[in-house]
């Protein structure tokens, strides 16, 4: 049965002070519209298949992982040492995973001796993970970013005794629990199935539509988008996908979008995989005129939110990488206590729209919302 919206509007606002993430700027008087969107979607029951889990390691919720006093004693005396290896360090959702990790892992008396951002470059990438293994790390926090190219780089740092903590995909070849302690991730699939879905409804259930996806296919949170963006579509007949494009650097979006408009004038619709390529599809198609283009993506961040607040991008599945930062965290530190560790630790997705921007933001970032973005909103958003 139906919840009324009162109801979720309660649970929505339990779920913001519950987290901290509602300030009393935003917690005033959600619209009903703005409180529903703001409870998370039921969690997809499993993830990327992996070693010893042919059809996904099943999710759970952060929740369970926790800490007696003498277990943080203990681990406050342990003189550990940590890595983060970054696939990059381009956008919010890695700044605020780096940052969360950074605090949570200082709480715990865990000594972060290294950032490194790779610049989507496997090559580098490993470079900085044996550069780690000789530092003494215990422990490495990793997105890798071709997990199948990259398995040999990644047995070889578990081989070594480093522990390893997966951010949003898993090398191949490898089983939770033995070669490394966890992925953790958000509901990716959710959150793209929600951003076609709102698309699709601006279309107005019809049209032809374009992908903007990763080049690297073994990126298993881009292979969830993309199968959450398929899903939708193949949910509405009357969609028609025109162009599948392929990028390695969101700045070739631009000019990716200029050549589908010019072959499809008639294109409705982009979902574009996270937000950097759908700003930049965005640019391209105004750059010839095209302002009246349906743009929908995932991840929401500071500049993400700005165009959502112009109208520029009318729907985001968001993730929480502060939270999945903090998420992540715990998982290492239960590792180096010996504690046992969900195979795959997941967080649901975060449903954003103009009228609850201003909450989602805060949800997402922990801070308040620049003022640039509520001057932008107009008073529209919530």
């Amino acid at each position: 049965m139906t919840k009324p919206k009162s109801m979720l509007r309660l649970l929505a606002l339990s779920l913001l002070l519950s987290t901290g993430a509602l300030a009393p700027a935003v917690a005033g008087d959600l619209p009903p519209e703005a409180a529903e969107l703001m409870v998370p979607l039921p969690l997809s029951p499993t993830g990327q298949p992996v070693v010893g889990y042919p059809d996904g390691a099943p999710a759970t919720l952060p929740t369970a992982l926790s800490f007696t006093a003498d277990e943080l004693a203990k681990l406050k005396a342990g003189g550990f040492k940590a890595g983060i290896a970054m696939q990059a360090l381009d956008s919010p959702w890695n700044t605020l995973q780096v940052e969360a990790l950074t605090k949570t892992l200082k709480e715990y008396g865990i000594d972060v001796v290294a950032v490194t951002d790779a610049k989507q470059s496997p090559t580098a990438q490993a470079d900085h993970l044996d550069g780690m293994v000789a530092q003494g790390v215990d422990l490495i926090f990793s997105v890798p970013i071709d997990p199948q190219g990259q398995s040999e780089t990644y047995q070889r740092v578990s081989k070594s005794g480093v522990k390893i903590v997966f951010m949003d995909n898993v090398a191949y070849d490898m089983a939770p629990g033995k070669d490394y302690v966890t992925v953790v991730a958000s509901d990716n699939e959710q959150n793209a199935v929600f951003a076609t879905d709102e698309m699709i409804a601006a279309m107005g259930g019809s049209g032809k539509v374009a992908l903007m996806t990763y080049i690297q296919e073994a990126y298993y949170s881009i292979a969830a988008r993309v199968a959450g963006f398929e899903k939708s579509v193949a949910a509405h007949p009357g969609v028609e996908v025109v162009a599948r494009e392929k990028f390695t650097q969101p700045r070739e979006v631009f000019d990716k979008i200029i050549a589908v408009l010019t072959a499809h004038p008639d294109l409705k619709g982009v979902f574009a995989v996270w937000g950097d390529p759908a700003m930049q599809a965005i640019a391209g198609a105004e750059s010839i005129g095209r302002t009246d283009l349906i743009v929908t993506t995932n991840d929401l961040g500071p500049d993400s939110a700005l165009y959502v607040a112009r109208d520029q991008i009318i729907a985001i599945g968001a993730q929480l990488p502060y939270d999945l930062g903090i998420a992540e965290a715990q998982a290492g530190a239960a590792a180096l206590l010996g504690k046992e560790v969900p195979p795959y630790i997941s967080l649901p997705s975060l449903r954003v729209k103009k009228i609850n921007l201003l909450s989602a933001l805060e949800q997402v970032t922990k801070q308040p919302v620049p003022e640039e973005i509520v001057k932008a909103c107009a008073d529209a958003c919530f």
